[in-house]
C-alpha cells in the first residue's frame, strides 16, 4: 500500500517532495460505520486498527498536486514506529551514537522528562531542510535534538457519532486522545501517532 521507505523521497524539478507530505490522488473514501459500539469500515482492511483505535485510510500513489500542508497518516505512523525521517523515510538513527535525531517545533518546557510530538524524527542530513521547507517548523521556535527513547502515548484522531438520522457523523475534529481513553478510542478516527520522547539533548547542525 505504501511506498517503500527506502525509496521515501521524491525529487521533481530540484524541488524534494517529504516522505510524510500527501498528495491528492491518495485521498479515499472513508466507508465508516458503527459497529458493535466501535467505529468501523464496511470493508476494514488488516492493519487499519492499531493501538485499539481505526485508523484513517489513505492511498499510496505518490503523483500529482501535493498537499503540503497536510500529512499522510501512514506514513507519518510508520516514521514514528521505526525512527523514519520525515524527509526522505529513512533512518534517523544517528550511527555513532545510536541516538534519533529530531526536530521539535519548539523547546521543552522546564525540567521536562518526556515531550509530546507528533512530528517525526529528521535525519541529520536533512535538518536544515526541515527547518526551511516545513510549515509546522516554520511557524515555531524550531528545537533541534537527538532523542535516547520514544514511546507510543496517543493519537491525533477525528471523533464521530450519529446524526438524528442514525448517519456517521464527526463530531469533534483533530483532538489529542491518550491510549489510556479508552472511552473515546472506540469512536475515534486516528490521523497521526503521538508519541513520548524521552532523555531529549539539545544539538547543533
Amino acid at each position: 500500500m505504501d511506498a517503500h521507505p527506502g525509496a521515501g523521497v521524491m525529487v521533481t524539478a530540484g524541488l524534494r517532495k517529504p516522505y510524510i507530505t500527501p498528495y491528492a490522488e491518495e485521498s479515499v473514501e472513508l466507508p465508516l460505520v458503527f459497529e458493535l459500539g466501535r467505529l468501523s469500515y464496511r470493508d476494514v482492511l488488516p492493519g487499519e486498527g492499531m493501538f485499539g483505535v481505526l485508523w484513517a485510510r489513505c492511498g499510496s500513489r505518490r503523483e500529482g498536486q501535493i498537499l503540503w500542508a497536510m500529512v499522510h497518516t501512514l506514513r507519518q505512523r510508520r516514521c514514528m514506529l521505526k525512527g523514519l525521517c520525515r524527509v526522505c523515510g529513512r533512518s534517523a538513527t544517528d550511527p555513532g551514537t545510536g541516538r534519533l535525531w529530531w526536530v521539535l517545533s519548539s523547546a521543552p518546557v522546564g525540567e521536562a522528562t518526556s515531550w509530546p510530538t507528533v512530528g517525526p524524527p529528521t535525519c541529520r542530513e536533512h535538518v536544515t531542510e526541515a527547518l526551511s521547507t516545513c510549515p509546522h517548523l516554520r511557524r515555531g521556535r524550531p528545537f533541534v535534538c537527538t532523542v535516547g527513547d520514544h514511546t507510543p502515548i496517543g493519537v491525533l484522531a477525528n471523533l464521530y457519532g450519529h446524526d438524528d438520522a442514525g448517519r456517521v457523523v464527526e463530531t469533534r475534529h483533530q483532538v489529542a486522545i491518550g491510549l489510556d481513553e479508552t472511552h473515546l478510542l472506540p469512536r475515534a478516527l486516528a490521523t497521526q501517532l503521538l508519541v513520548s520522547l524521552r532523555d531529549v539533548r539539545a544539538e547543533t547542525v
